[in-house]
């Protein structure tokens, strides 16, 4: 099951990221407009997301979990780098045993930790989204209104939480108390990776709006969500693609920024797991 599921992904990547260099104006690609300092940006950008990611889950489990930071920091390295490269929704299902591994909770605990910070993840992604549709002039006061909704669910989202830990076999969840903690940490972490995605995109000599982000944002982790493909592969250019269009850009063009941007914000993603673990390595030694 899980070979045929690969195979599907492989195919699903290949195919669409066929179809968006088919579709797209190669010869349009100036490569004299790649602004390669930003690079940095998209890097440390993305090693904040981690460090926000470790620092939300440790929250998170404090109540059950008293590992050091730095093994959090492990975690959030290891299965973001396993989330980013595997089929789509299957990293995830590493999570618990690399959580039991790594700072020893049980793959219960584990399995509720990544759920409520998935649904955690969500709201903080709508709501981003959302604001960004809003600020471009799409239905405002209706973007607003969801946004806001976002932020509320996000809040108060230890509610859904802890009925999921109900079947879960009782598994300890966010207590009421730390609501404010856990929805600050989860938009940091999403604005933190907003600031990449805008790094990566003017890096690929493509800026965008604060508000353009956000809907890249949104469209670029919906769209992974729900197709499946490796790494993103295929998927991410195309839904890039897909949102260049929706912000006003010809398809071609769309397409040949889509295939710019997509592989640096690829690379700085993996490359900031690589660099934190390895020096959680070397300050271990």
């Amino acid at each position: 099951m899980r070979s045929r599921r690969t195979v599907l992904a492989i195919g699903v990547s290949v195919g669409l990221l066929a179809l968006v260099a088919y579709v797209a104006d190669i010869g349009a690609i100036d490569l004299s407009h790649i602004r390669p300092g930003f690079l940095p940006l998209a890097l440390a950008a993305y090693g904040g997301a981690l460090i926000l990611r470790a620092a939300l889950l440790r929250h998170l489990a404090n109540a059950t979990n008293d590992s050091r930071f730095t093994s959090w920091l492990s975690l959030a390295a290891r299965h973001q780098f396993l989330f980013t490269l595997a089929p789509s929704g299957s990293g995830d299902l590493t999570f618990p045993v690399l959580a039991n591994r790594i700072v020893g909770v049980t793959l219960g605990q584990g399995t509720a930790l990544i759920a409520g910070t998935r649904l955690r993840d969500g709201c903080a992604i709508l709501g981003l989204g959302s604001a960004g549709l809003a600020g471009v002039g799409l239905a405002a006061p209706l973007m607003w209104f969801i946004a806001i909704s976002c932020g509320l669910a996000l809040l108060f989202s230890d509610l859904t939480g802890r009925a999921v830990a109900r079947l879960l076999r009782r598994t300890p969840s966010a207590a009421p108390s730390a609501r404010w903690p856990a929805a600050c940490l989860t938009l940091m972490i999403w604005l933190s990776a907003s600031c990449a995605i805008a790094a990566g995109f003017a890096a690929a000599g493509h800026p965008l709006t604060i508000h353009e982000t956000f809907i890249m944002l949104a469209g670029l982790n919906i769209v992974g969500a729900l197709a499946i493909s490796i790494g993103g592969l295929g998927i991410a250019e195309a839904g890039a693609a897909g949102v260049l269009v929706f912000l006003g850009l010809p398809l071609a063009e769309a397409a040949a920024i889509a295939l710019m941007a997509r592989p640096i914000l690829l690379l700085c993603n993996l490359a900031a797991s690589v660099l934190l673990e390895l020096c959680l390595r070397a300050t271990a030694r």
